[in-house]
């Protein structure tokens, strides 16, 4: 019975590993050169793993984008709200979105992602659900930061809402200039004056 139970662990600790390769790589790929970039034998060279290996996992390149996005954002929830860089405030949670999108690659993969949807209609299905998802998880998560400053109000919860979404689209426009202004200490300049602005009024 031991010995099977360790079986089991192990084949679920190699499962887990070759899922994390895959969705690691997929991630650098599309960072690096762009969603039309990132073949399913890139991916896999990249990753060190099988195409049969890949298949198991996620039979789409599509499948695999999205479960890239949706581990982040589930880890980002994670630290937001248990780990220590929980909610502390409105400020505290946009500053937090702007270290995940210039310090993480998950925007950048996202906006590469969002642009290609464009023009193909299925990666367009699949990008359009989970950005909601993720967006309504954004949402919800400002509103939690702006109760715990102290200054909880019902009827203003959709405009602290509406604000933490709207930040969310400056940071992508802001992923997006980063082809040809690379300055960012003049975005971080901009983003503070936005900062300021919303926090005021919300």
């Amino acid at each position: 019975m031991t010995s099977m139970k360790k079986t089991r662990q192990s084949q679920q600790e190699r499962s887990a590993s070759t899922r994390h390769k895959l969705l690691s790589a997929t991630l650098q790929i599309i960072e690096a050169e762009g969603w039309h970039r990132a073949s399913m034998q890139r991916i896999c060279e990249h990753a060190g793993v099988s195409r049969g290996a890949q298949t198991h996992h996620f039979p789409t390149r599509e499948s695999l984008l999205i479960a890239s996005v949706r581990e982040i954002v589930k880890r980002y929830q994670s630290d937001l709200t248990e780990g220590p860089n929980r909610l502390q405030g409105l400020e505290a949670f946009f500053d937090f979105l702007w270290d995940a999108t210039f310090n993480d690659n998950l925007l950048i993969c996202w906006v590469e992602a969002m642009v290609a949807a464009r023009t193909d209609k299925s990666l367009k299905r699949v990008v359009a659900d989970t950005d909601a998802s993720s967006l309504t998880a954004m949402r919800a998560l400002g509103t939690e930061s702006r109760n715990i400053s102290g200054t909880s109000d019902n009827k203003n919860t959709s405009q602290v809402e509406d604000i933490v979404e709207l930040t969310v689209y400056l940071l992508r426009g802001l992923v997006l200039q980063e082809g040809v202004h690379e300055n960012l200490s003049e975005k971080r300049r901009l983003f503070e004056i936005w900062k300021q602005l919303v926090i005021d009024v919300s």
